[in-house]
């Protein structure tokens, strides 16, 4: 057990990644692990878009207004859940976590990237779910910047443990 739990403590919050694009079976670990999260009553009521276009990361990024919101990560996963399921946006931060941890066990690094909830719920851009294959329904949770991390991170020892309550 302490393997696993080792391996958990080395997940961090990538900013620098490598040029270099993930290959097709880290994507697919990646894609498996999150059909394998939990969900409420099996729902699974999640939907991921990848991005790996160059053109296409540049366009969503100048939606933001920030100059580089995926810290150049050569992969972008949007995940979305259905608005109608019953615990629709906690079931899909479930598989995003699977995805981040996966991607620490394929030699990868991931960021959250919230500020895609900001672009693809904006009601300025009522098209782009649909230009992207979202179904009808799903609103966009958050995505995750994905690639081969540039820099080693330290664990933080700045952790917080008064955040615990026990009533025994």
């Amino acid at each position: 057990m302490e393997l696993e739990l080792e391996f958990l403590r080395r997940r961090r919050s990538i900013r620098r990644y490598a040029e270099r694009q993930i290959s097709d079976e880290q994507l697919h670990d990646l894609e498996e692990m999150a059909t394998q999260a939990a969900s409420a009553m099996n729902e699974q009521s999640w939907f991921f878009v990848v991005i790996q276009k160059p053109d296409v990361l540049a366009e969503l990024a100048g939606l933001t207004g920030m100059d580089d919101p995926f810290y150049s990560a050569p992969t972008l996963i949007v995940a979305f859940a259905a608005e109608d399921a019953i615990a629709g946006t906690i079931d899909t931060a479930f598989a995003m976590s699977n995805m981040m941890n996966a991607a620490v066990a394929d030699g990868l690094g991931t960021c959250f990237i919230y500020s895609m909830r900001d672009v693809f719920n904006n009601p300025n851009y009522p098209e782009l779910k649909r230009a992207c294959g979202v179904p009808e329904g799903y609103e966009c949770i958050g995505s995750l910047a994905v690639g081969y991390p540039a820099e080693e991170r330290e664990a933080p020892t700045d952790r917080r443990w008064d955040v615990f309550s026990h009533i025994i």
